[in-house]
């Protein structure tokens, strides 16, 4: 008795290769999404941070040199070295300093822009941080 080789259903030759073509655009497309998510995450750890060591200056709790710069700017220079490694790196006009009080308020706001920008009409993703504290009492005050 002789046996036939095994060989692929003639009708099903270059399935593989169309349920490829049909389902590589939907994982390009999540894949760009989380990388998209990953960079959005990292982005706002880094604004934290920049809120963070810029009201640690505006508080009044770290030294800063009294007669080449003011509190606010130091503040400023802290977030601005913090966001230095941000693609677009961070700028001033985006660094905000309140006071209300004994209590400084210290937002930064950054348009991060995505990889997928088709997803979004503007193609950025506004994020925003922000970090409180009191101001420090300085001797002789």
């Amino acid at each position: 008795m002789t046996r036939k080789p095994l060989s692929p259903n003639p009708c099903r030759r270059g399935a593989a290769a169309v349920e490829l073509a049909l389902l590589l655009p939907l994982l390009a497309l999540l894949f760009s999404a989380g990388v998209d998510f990953a960079r959005a995450l990292r982005t706002t750890q880094v604004l934290q941070s920049a809120a963070g060591s810029a009201g640690t200056y505006a508080t009044g709790t770290a030294w800063t040199p009294a007669s080449t710069t003011t509190t606010a700017d130091a503040a400023v220079a802290a977030a601005l070295a913090e966001g230095a490694g941000l693609d677009p790196p961070l700028q001033a006009s985006q660094v905000t300093i309140t006071t209300v009080g004994n209590t400084v308020t210290v937002t930064v706001a950054y348009d991060m822009p995505l990889f997928t920008q088709f997803l979004i009409p503007a193609g950025t993703v506004h994020l925003e941080r922000t970090a409180a504290g009191r101001v420090a009492p300085r001797p002789g005050e």
